[in-house]
């Protein structure tokens, strides 16, 4: 299904469930994520947005990475392609 890139929301207590893909890599001590990941933002503060990652195609695993800034990330919409 086809992805469409969205302005950010105005509010960052907005972002919460909205659907993201890092335009950078990401990582933490125990995961590193690549750039063009999709991901679902699962709470939000102050430092950042905690990102949960969709699961790894081979083994399952999704990772959940924390203080992941705004400029790091672009929100996207699934459509469906009337063509």
């Amino acid at each position: 299904m086809p992805i469409k890139t969205m302005p950010h929301p105005k509010l960052k207590r907005d972002y919460k469930g909205k659907r993201v893909r890092t335009t950078k890599d990401v990582s933490n001590a125990f995961w590193q994520v690549p750039a063009w990941s999709l991901a679902t933002v699962t709470e939000q503060s102050p430092k950042g947005s905690y990102l949960t990652f969709d699961p790894c195609d081979c083994c399952g695993i999704s990772a959940r990475i924390s203080n992941v800034p705004a400029n790091f990330m672009e929100f996207v919409i699934a459509y469906s392609d009337p063509t």
